[in-house]
């Protein structure tokens, strides 16, 4: 039974690698955390995590996404995206994404519920997508037991305000990819099941 999630992969970019390999020479030891980054070639915006799914389901989730992505093609999604801006949550350190026209994130993360709720989906909250660059995680043996958003911050202060003007070029040509997701001792690695232009 597959562990699957919907994504759209974003490339690496000159900025993004740049913003990336400057969060990886941060040092969060002194807070008892370590920095754990994301690999460039799994960058993507998570538009749905599925969760395992039947085997026999899978053919059927299929359909149902390109079901989904072909009424929003017809009703004139316009999905370009691009990266600009950092932050980080009480783990995930991520670069923002920016939609060109605001109405495609939304069509995007409204389409969601009536592709995916007979699947075992379901999500409260509105779609704000972001790319996640690396995540802080407790460093072994610090005693610490989790990670604080506030020291967190402290930490990558200097890092987000020379990222913060980060900006790049605009994706005019999206995929939304069925992933299956594999974890392993090392972490998780990520299969394209199928693929799905957005323009």
């Amino acid at each position: 039974m597959p562990r699957m999630f919907l994504g759209i992969p974003v490339p690496a970019t000159a900025g993004l690698v740049a913003a990336s390999e400057s969060l990886a020479e941060v040092d969060l030891e002194a807070s008892g955390m370590r920095l754990a980054p994301v690999s460039d070639h799994q960058w993507h915006l998570t538009w749905a995590f599925i969760g395992f799914v039947p085997d026999e389901e899978v053919n059927d989730l299929r359909a149902a996404v390109g079901g989904c992505v072909n009424e929003l093609l017809e009703g004139g999604l316009d999905a370009t995206l691009r990266a600009t801006g950092v932050g980080c949550f009480g783990g995930p350190v991520w670069a923002g994404i920016e939609f060109r026209d605001e109405s495609g994130r939304t069509a995007l993360g409204d389409a969601r519920e009536g592709a995916l709720s007979s699947f075992g989906w379901s999500e409260s909250r509105a779609w704000k997508p972001h790319l996640t660059l690396g995540r802080a995680k407790t460093a072994r043996d610090s005693g610490v037991k989790f990670v604080k958003r506030r020291a967190l911050k402290a930490e990558l202060a200097e890092w987000m305000e020379a990222n913060e003007g980060l900006q790049d070029d605009w994706l005019d040509a999206p995929e939304l990819v069925l992933f299956e997701s594999k974890l392993t001792p090392h972490g998780a690695t990520h299969t394209a099941v199928e693929r799905w232009p957005l323009a």
